[in-house]
Parts: structure tokens; sequence; C-alpha cells
């Protein structure tokens, strides 16, 4: 009976894949109001009329127009930046899932978030207090934060700078949120007090 001793080192590592993917906390790191893409076009094919530019002009539920861009569920817009980052991350999440994240709510004007706030009280922020109003917030529909979507958002939002507030989880210190996620970056460059 002969022993193998297996597999010789040189071929122990040739056998092993070698990961050429770049480390999560290079992909997540502080972003630009530019966001850049490896080809422009690419990103105006995907969303005509959005080049991913927001000069941060207007006030919270006064943003122009011209700085909000179209999210694939109509009638949801969302600042242009955002909108780049978070088209990238439902095409992510479409791979995964063959389907579209559901969105139940993006971009409020004032009038939108003072209406809220008289529906649902406290668990709404004041008008004029919530990133929904810069249009770096979104709400996503359970189907899309809860169970196994759930568990990927988690992981894989924050490589697309987008993640559920500290504020927002539970026991944090505001209202229990696990549909409201939030454009990291950007929000840091606003007050960072904002929901």
């Amino acid at each position: 009976m002969t022993v193998s001793a297996g597999p010789t080192v040189v071929e122990a590592l040739l056998a092993v894949p070698v990961d050429t993917s770049v480390p999560v906390r290079l992909l997540a790191g502080r972003t630009t109001r530019n966001a850049e893409r490896a080809s422009r076009s690419l990103v105006r094919e995907a969303m005509p009329g959005c080049d991913g530019i927001a000069p941060g002009e207007g006030e919270n539920g006064r943003v122009p127009a011209s700085e909000l861009c179209d999210l694939w569920q109509r009638p949801y817009k969302d600042r242009a930046d955002a909108v780049v980052s978070l088209e990238a991350l439902n095409d992510a999440f479409k791979a995964r899932f063959g389907t579209d994240m559901c969105l139940s709510s993006a971009y409020r004007d004032r009038e939108e978030q003072a209406a809220l706030r008289a529906r649902k009280g406290s668990i709404a922020a004041p008008a004029g207090q919530s990133n929904h109003g810069w249009g770096l917030a979104i709400d996503f529909c359970p189907s899309v934060y809860t169970g196994q979507p759930g568990t990927w958002l988690a992981d894989v939002g924050p490589v697309f700078g987008w993640s559920n507030p500290a504020w927002a989880r539970r026991g944090g210190s505001g209202s229990y949120e696990p549909w409201h996620w939030e454009f990291t970056a950007a929000v840091a460059e606003k007050d960072g007090t904002s929901r």
C-alpha cells in the first residue's frame, strides 16, 4: 500500500482560486458628489438625463428638479448622485434576486414631509429635517429589507454607499425603521443630524 503525502505546496497554491475583487473597505470609502463611473455613457444609457452630478443647491424639501433623477419605480426620484449609486445597487440586487428592489418612498418635498408628520406623528421627522427632503434617503418595501434580501442588503448596501442608519436600527436613538436607508457619504456632508 502506497501512502500519498498529498499535494506539494505549489500544487496547493495553484489549486486555490485567487480573489481579485476589490476589498469592501476600499469600495465603501468617501464618495464625491460627482458619481464617477468607468464609462459615463453607460450611466447615461441606463438613466437618460441623469449624469450623477448634484451641486447641492436648494434646501431641505426644496431641491431643484434639475438635481433630481427618476428611479426605476415611478414616481420616485432622489438626488442625482444618490440615484447613480442606488441604480448600481439595484442592478446587483436584480442579478441576485431576479427583480428590482421595491420602493415605498424617496425624495419628499416640504409639503409631503409635513403631511407625513401629520399622519404618522413622531415616527416621521418634522418637515425640513428629513434626509428624504435632500433626496438622500429611500424607503424599501418589506420584500427588500426582510429575509434573505434583507440580509443581502445589509451586507452589500454599504459597498454601494447605502446603509440603514444607526438611529433607525433596533436599539437606536430613533424610531425603529428597517425600511429607511440613506446615501451615507452625502448625508455625512450635511449636518449629520437629519433623518
